[in-house]
């Protein structure tokens, strides 16, 4: 029972080493992905990146976990290691939880982006600022989405002033640039409605597949934490039968005869 309690310790241990790891590369993830809707979540909203904040936050929690996995393995307490092995659980459990809502949202997020881009766009348009930061956020989304407005350029005709942003440049591009266009021949004429939608629907897709990998692969951490507190029972069953079989022998040993030997030295009262 040793060599199987101690076989399940070194497992667990090597996946405790594991389970930091992927918290590493889980925290560098989701970073990355909440990274790239935080950048427009003027114009996609907050809702969409709740997964990422959630997943980052798991991150962070499962390295705490892994370094109290490896001291309770070491340990061999069977209260500490069950302990464990619930928290692994419910790791696993919100991690698919986050799965789950990532493909809620990805589902939803159509609607949810062209109503955010459409209010943005007006409180944008009553801005007269021209180099206030509203500008220069629609300035980026058009140069990197090649795109112009909501629906297309016709978001911005009532107001005749196209951004130059609509045709790739933008309005910091050089000094002598005019921030609107006067040649509408070479505005981008696809709004950034859709160009948008598929970007966070990518980047919601990558956030429930990363969540949905990382608790597949820490499942088998339940498995080894809750065998080796198993293995610990078990042993300590065995230490139990052996002294008690040995408490047994030592009392079931020959009787002393001391007193039928005429050798035997004279029992004496005790002294007080």
């Amino acid at each position: 029972m040793a060599i199987s309690a101690n076989c399940w310790k070194y497992l667990v241990l090597i996946f405790n080493v594991l389970f930091a790891m992927s918290a590493v590369v889980l925290f560098g993830v989701s970073g990355w992905l909440l990274y790239r809707l935080f950048i427009y979540r003027h114009f996609i909203g907050v809702n969409v990146e709740y997964p990422a904040i959630l997943l980052l936050m798991m991150a962070i929690i499962t390295c705490s976990i892994a370094w109290i996995g490896w001291r309770t393995a070491t340990s061999m307490h069977q209260i500490h290691v069950t302990i464990t092995g619930i928290l692994i659980i419910l790791v696993v459990v919100i991690e698919f939880a986050c799965f789950v809502w990532a493909m809620v949202v990805w589902d939803g997020v159509d609607l949810e982006i062209k109503t955010n881009m459409a209010s943005y766009l007006q409180y944008t348009l009553g801005n007269k600022e021209d180099s206030s930061y509203d500008l220069l956020r629609w300035d980026k989304l058009h140069k990197d989405m090649q795109c112009c407005g909501v629906t297309g350029p016709g978001d911005f005709l009532h107001t005749n002033n196209i951004p130059v942003s609509c045709t790739g440049k933008g309005i910091l591009d050089t000094l002598a640039q005019k921030p609107y266009v006067s040649d509408h021949s070479a505005i981008f004429q696809q709004g950034c409605g859709n160009p948008l939608h598929e970007y966070a629907r990518q980047q919601l897709m990558l956030v429930a597949m990363t969540a949905l990998v990382a608790s597949v692969l820490q499942t088998s951490g339940i498995f080894c934490t809750f065998f080796l507190a198993h293995a610990i029972r078990l042993r300590r069953r065995a230490s139990i039968r052996n002294s008690s079989s040995l408490r047994e022998a030592a009392l079931s040993a020959a009787p002393d005869d001391s007193l039928l030997s005429p050798s035997a030295p004279a029992h004496t009262l005790p002294k007080y």
